[in-house]
């Protein structure tokens, strides 16, 4: 019975394999990208927070705290953190295939 569910499974268990391998690759890739955004969008926050100071106006700040949120969200603590947590999980999803 055992070996008739691996049968069964094994194209899921390969079509996993490469799901993960391909996410990966990208998630790794994309991160490199999203760390260089994220890090300009910091440098606007800090130009636009600097500009807010001089103005004295409470809406002069809204600028710089959506670039702060958005630099947060793209940065390796963010999204990418989400999508490799997303890729491990299939990975753990596929080793549990395997080990039935």
């Amino acid at each position: 019975m055992r070996i008739i569910l691996k049968i069964l499974l094994f194209p899921f268990s390969l079509l996993l394999s490469l799901l993960v391998s391909v996410s990966a690759f990208l998630v790794g890739g994309f991160s490199v990208i999203l760390n260089i955004i994220s890090g300009l969008l910091f440098l606007g926050m800090i130009a636009m927070g600097g500009f807010a100071i001089f103005e004295s106006h409470i809406y002069d700040w809204t600028p710089a705290i959506v670039l702060g949120i958005a630099a947060f969200l793209i940065s390796p603590y963010g999204l990418p953190k989400l999508a490799a947590l997303l890729v491990v999980k299939l990975d753990d999803l596929n080793d549990f295939i395997k080990a039935i």
